[in-house]
């Protein structure tokens, strides 16, 4: 999915453009791992992780990030992993976010403690 969102990085040194509200079109990508339910054959309705994730996903989209009370700051790894840990509240089968600021940059959050970061 894709979300337009203004944001502000709050650890930019002082005088850094970063610091100035700009905006991104990030691209989204949520993984999930689950059983296979063997009548349906799939793991997760996408109906389901679409009602699920979409309080999260409307609160992201078209709004400034940097103003969620509990988004520590807005650099890519910090949204990643804020995405992950809000998702898997509602969506616990969510094991990886990958979020990408433009093409060519981007993380990957992983839900597993020995890999949370990597570049996308």
């Amino acid at each position: 999915m894709t979300l337009d969102s203004a944001v502000r990085l709050r650890r930019a040194p002082d005088g850094h453009p970063a610091r100035a509200v700009h905006g991104h079109t990030y691209t989204l990508r949520l993984h999930l791992a689950a059983p296979l339910h063997e009548v349906l054959g799939w793991t997760v309705d996408f109906g389901d992780v679409k009602r699920l994730f979409d309080p999260l996903f409307k609160a992201m989209d078209h709004h400034p990030l940097h103003e969620i009370d509990d988004l520590p700051d807005c650099d890519a790894a910090t949204i990643a992993h804020w995405v992950l840990a809000k998702g898997r509240a509602e969506l616990p089968q969510m094991e990886r976010v990958d979020l990408q600021e433009r093409p060519g940059r981007g993380v990957i959050a992983l839900a597993r403690a020995d890999q949370t970061v990597l570049p996308l």
